[in-house]
């Protein structure tokens, strides 16, 4: 008995310290269901049951979670909703089918659901009108169509503005209002790049506007989407590389600002913004991320990410690159310094496919930049050494590895962490520029050098 009063007593205590989604789901009978949140750039696991054979389930998250989660099926498939509301219930057949799903006790997710149903609905038709509106423009048998041209242009205006007469309706404070034009901006940016490109300033406006300290961002699962696919945006937008870089710059120095009084939150940030520059090969954007990081005394950074973004205060164009004994293996010199020309150093691998694809390009233009006194040298993080020799042992270039890979000292003198890297030197070993392809080393080659 006293066993029993402790096991109740439990029971209680839990559900005390929990919030619940029961539900009837009956096309998932028998499935696994999980409910995940967020937590800035990371997901996390909420709750999880087994849905019984009539279809029923529930899930006790924790109390103090509110944002987004989404119910992931056993099925691979899942259901976005608000998690503001401490009882929500749910009954529908399956949670792609979303005519059948009906929430009672949750005025949020009714309100999200109804929402996305016909936000759905009016895409389709906006995509539409704006395909047919420049018709009306440039076919000539549909010039004077004066009338219906006008009729569209007024139906797609009346279009876009039912998103802010919904957003009105709404609460000033509720996170439904906040929600949803975040989510909008995220899911505009693609087809933004992509099919209208007059909407890129504007997009670019909303994102330097956007407070990134708002508490709501932490378990809405917009971060990471928001800035990657800004900057992606940014990558994407039509102009030149050198454009594209005066805007990620503003946009970083935005970021910056806007994060530098959350400790926290700027290290996390800015540690992700990194990773994702360098797997972009975007290195301009990590230069100045770095040094504006490194210089600003209103920044507290962590000791890993300090360390990290010293790679770009050490490696920033103009400086000189570190040198590079070539141990035991033939070359023109007994290190990197010897070689008394410009040179393009490559860092790559033999089981790195972009290294192959690049190497290729490499010998397109071997001989003409032979011709501009520009020598190739190339250092491989191998660790098998037939498998280098294998690689390269046809190889015009000077070649070297120590087959110590990622832990080779140049590599870690010259802090790779990707390949294929690219550094253009000059014959007194001053960086020209960081170079993102074979193509780029080639540009910059034959009209600068």
């Amino acid at each position: 008995m006293k066993k029993v009063s402790i096991l109740i007593t439990l029971m209680y205590s839990v559900l005390a310290t929990a919030q619940t989604i029961t539900g009837n789901l009956k096309h998932h009978a028998g499935q696994q269901i999980t409910l995940t949140g967020f937590n800035y750039y990371q997901t996390t696991e909420l709750a999880k049951d087994t849905i019984d054979a009539a279809g029923n389930f529930t899930l006790n998250y924790p109390k103090e979670y509110k944002g987004m989660g989404v119910l992931n099926t056993q099925d691979n498939n899942s259901l976005v909703l608000m998690l503001t509301e401490p009882n929500i219930q749910l009954k529908g057949t399956h949670v792609t089918e979303a005519d059948s799903l009906v929430y009672s006790n949750s005025n949020n997710n009714t309100l999200f659901l109804n929402y996305a149903k016909a936000r759905g609905i009016r895409e389709a038709a906006w995509v539409a009108l704006k395909y047919l509106q420049p018709l009306y423009q440039v076919q000539k048998e549909l010039q004077n169509q004066t009338q219906l041209a006008n009729q569209i242009t007024t139906e797609i205006i009346r279009l876009e503005q039912k998103d802010t007469d919904f957003l009105k309706q709404l609460d000033a404070n509720s996170y439904l209002r906040w929600f949803i034009p975040m989510r909008t901006l995220v899911n505009e940016m693609p087809k933004t790049y992509n099919r209208y490109t007059e909407r890129i300033p504007q997009n670019i406006q909303q994102f330097r506007s956007i407070d990134f300290k708002h508490p709501n961002f932490k378990t809405s699962g917009l971060f990471k989407e928001l800035i990657e696919g800004h900057y992606m945006l940014l990558e994407n937008m039509g102009q030149s590389l050198d454009s594209s870089n005066v805007q990620m710059n503003l946009s970083t120095k935005y970021l910056i600002d806007n994060l530098q009084k959350n400790d926290s939150l700027l290290n996390t940030v800015s540690n992700n913004l990194f990773n994702y520059f360098e797997k972009r090969s975007l290195f301009k954007a990590s230069e100045y991320l770095s040094i504006s990081l490194l210089t600003n005394s209103q920044c507290s950074l962590t000791e890993d990410l300090t360390s990290k973004l010293e790679s770009y205060r050490k490696m920033k164009v103009g400086n000189i690159a570190p040198d590079i004994e070539f141990k035991s293996q033939k070359s023109n010199g007994k290190s990197l310094y010897d070689i008394k020309t410009n040179k393009l150093v490559v860092f790559g691998a033999s089981w790195c496919p972009n290294c192959k694809a690049e190497a290729l390009e490499l010998l397109k233009h071997y001989d003409a930049w032979k011709a501009k006194n520009v020598e190739i040298v190339y250092i491989s993080i191998d660790t098998d050494k037939t498998a280098f020799e294998e690689a390269y042992k046809n190889a015009p270039w000077q070649t070297y590895c120590d087959y110590k890979g990622w832990d080779s000292t140049a590599a870690k003198d010259y802090h790779i962490t990707g390949t294929p890297s690219y550094f253009l030197l000059d014959e007194n070993n001053k960086i020209l520029v960081r170079p993102n392809t074979v193509l780029h080393a080639n540009v910059w080659i034959t009209e600068k050098l």
